[in-house]
């Protein structure tokens, strides 16, 4: 975190909007006037002033492109303000700008899942900030299967499976739309390089774009599979879920869905079994749910 001095002297409003500069830049690597107008309704010449204002907190983070009309990040650039992984990626994922500073007090009590494995706030500092810059990027990356290599990478969306958050980005090496673990990169390298608007952009993710319809229903084994339909608020036993075949093997294996197309056993825990998993087929990730087989 940068020296803080003289945030204490602006007012809640005047720090909030620039730690919308701060993010904005952190994580897009670039802001404009129209981030501030449009997020918090304010006038052009008060914009001016915030940016001003950031500029003398931290002067080496930021620079005015003329041409572009445009704040970038500099290559210096340190934030601002501190910001937790787990709500900068909860933010991203829900809006730019909203809620991501600070540590907010639940209203009552409640816990939620403690995540073991984080992202390095960079990375996905990095990473996003490709991703809204429709660019290319060379990784380091470590794979389960070929260890440490280098990659090039062309981002389009992160995304949370439920256990982890990876980034769904076109592969250049094996020219196909693959995963990439956060936690798994190493260094990123933004590069200028044009990319492939005919191949290599998320509206040619073909299992990104394809919906499947996945029919959940109690399993065929339990005792009382009303339980399990009143869980789901099921009708006739039956949950209808909608999902990108890029998604469909991490729902099914977090939430345990017996996917076998026979011999169904409720010994390994499963509460709910696949109606349908002929719609599996196509899916390349189908492999990741549980009992599957072509």
């Amino acid at each position: 975190m940068q020296d803080s001095t003289g945030l204490e002297e602006l007012s809640q409003a005047q720090r909030e909007r620039l730690a919308h500069i701060d993010f904005t830049l952190f994580f897009k690597g670039e802001a404009g006037r129209s981030y501030l107008t449009e997020r918090f309704s304010v006038a052009p010449s008060v914009a001016t002033q915030d940016f001003a204002r950031y500029k003398e907190l931290v002067p080496s983070n930021v620079m005015y492109d003329e041409k572009r009309r445009v704040h970038l990040k500099t290559s210096a650039f340190q934030p601002l303000f501190n910001y937790d992984v787990m709500r900068t990626l909860a933010t991203i994922s829900q809006g730019f700008g909203d809620g991501f500073l600070g540590k907010v007090k639940p209203p009552m009590a409640c816990e939620a899942p403690f995540h073991l494995n984080k992202p390095k706030l960079e990375i996905v500092a990095s990473v996003s900030e490709a991703i809204h810059k429709r660019a290319a990027i060379n990784i380091e990356y470590t794979s389960l299967s070929t260890g440490k290599g280098r990659r090039q990478i062309v981002p389009h969306t992160l995304v949370d499976n439920g256990l982890r958050w990876h980034v769904r980005a076109f592969d250049r090496s094996h020219k196909k739309f693959r995963d990439f673990v956060l936690t798994r990169i190493n260094e990123v390298q933004l590069i200028e390089d044009k990319v492939n608007e005919e191949s290599e952009t998320l509206q040619w993710d073909k299992q990104w774009n394809r919906i499947v319809e996945l029919d959940l229903m109690p399993h065929p084994a339990l005792t009382h599979p009303e339980a399990v339909s009143m869980d789901y608020g099921m009708e006739n036993n039956c949950l209808r879920v909608e999902i990108r075949a890029a998604f469909a093997g991490y729902l099914l294996r977090l939430w345990n869905v017996d996917c076998s197309k026979s011999d169904q056993d409720a010994g390994r825990g499963h509460h709910l079994a696949l109606k349908n998993p002929e719609a599996l087929y196509g899916v390349d990730n189908a492999a990741l749910a549980p009992g599957y087989s072509d």
